[in-house]
Order: C-alpha cells, then structure tokens, then sequence
C-alpha cells in the first residue's frame, strides 16, 4: 500500500525537485560560505536524461533556466544574502530571465555554471549566469536574470556588504534590455 502512496506523491508532485533542493541546502551548508557577492560562485551539474527534449541528446530550454534557479540557491546561501534579507522579513522572486543558447549541451555533459552578480538597481539584483562544459571550457549558454527584492527596500540589504559601496556600471545588454522590458510593460498597461 505504502508504494502505491509513494507513486502517487512522484506523479503529482516533482519529487526530484524537492530533493534536489534538500540536498542543495546540504551542500550550501558544508561549502566554503561568507563569500563576497561580487564573487563568482561556481555550481557544477551533469545533462541527464531527465534534462533531455524531445531529441533525446540534448538539454532541454527549460532545463537551463531551471539549472539557474539551484545555482542562485547557491549565491544566496554561500554569500548570506538569504540571511540577511530574511533577517529585515524580505524575500526574492525572479522577475525576468533573458538566455542566449550558443551550443547545445549534449546528454552525459557534465557542466559548470558560473554566476555573478553585474548590476543592482533599487528593486533588483541582475544575475549572469554562463553554463562552461568541463571538458572543452566552451561557454554553452549565457543567462541574465532579474531577482526582484520584495518586502524591504534593496539597498538596506545592500548596506550589510562592504563590496556594494562600489556599485557596478550597468551593463549594456541589462540597459537594452530593460528598455525592452519597459515597452513591453507599456503595450501590455496599454491593452487592459
């Protein structure tokens, strides 16, 4: 009876996430952590079947962003930053994501994902992200997200790190593509 329980939970639920992110709060919690937030915090990972499309020999898209989500787990913990937001009640939500797919990443791969944190606004953390297979170094996919701060005001979080008095310049392509983000915004107000 307990198995037919099990399956059941496995069917309704993503079960492999919610391990998955168990054993990434374990793995947070052993690692080298204080880091600064304008270091690189590097995730490593392996393209499974259970990554795979419809091809069957490649990442699936999906899978790419769902990757960044773990290797921003990592940022937060290994930094504090988790700590001291929820420390002034705030949470994180991802606001957008923007992926460039250069080379396929190909089942059995193992990869790593760089992450590091290039701009800061008064809402927003902007995060690039670059998947590296280990074998060759090549960069498969670059990935910028946007984690919108909610529930305190940013830059109050911000003010815990020395290394954020130094604010960075914003990037080009986050200009850019806020700008598109902006319009969008507009056409969608526009049509309710």
């Amino acid at each position: 009876m307990w198995w037919i329980i099990l399956t059941m939970l496995y069917v309704a639920f993503d079960v492999n996430y919610f391990v998955r992110a168990i054993f990434t709060v374990v793995v947070i919690f052993f690692s080298k952590r204080n880091l600064k937030l304008t270091d690189t915090i590097t995730t490593y990972g392996i393209c499974t079947t259970q990554d795979i499309d419809m091809m069957l020999n490649h990442m699936n898209n999906a899978r790419f962003l769902r990757e960044l989500d773990f290797a921003r787990y990592h940022w937060y913990g290994r930094t504090g930053f988790w700590t001291k937001l929820r420390a002034f009640s705030g949470s994180a939500v991802q606001a957008s994501s923007m992926i460039r797919y250069r080379k396929m990443l190909s089942l059995g791969q193992p990869f790593r994902i760089e992450t590091n944190v290039v701009w800061w606004d008064d809402k927003c953390i902007f995060f690039e992200h670059k998947f590296i297979t280990l074998l060759d170094g090549f960069v498969r996919a670059v990935a910028i997200s946007r984690q919108a701060v909610t529930g305190v005001e940013l830059s109050r979080v911000m003010d815990q790190f020395e290394e954020s008095r130094c604010k960075p310049e914003q990037p080009d392509e986050i200009r850019h593509w806020m700008d598109a983000v902006d319009i969008s915004s507009r056409k969608l107000r526009k049509e309710r």
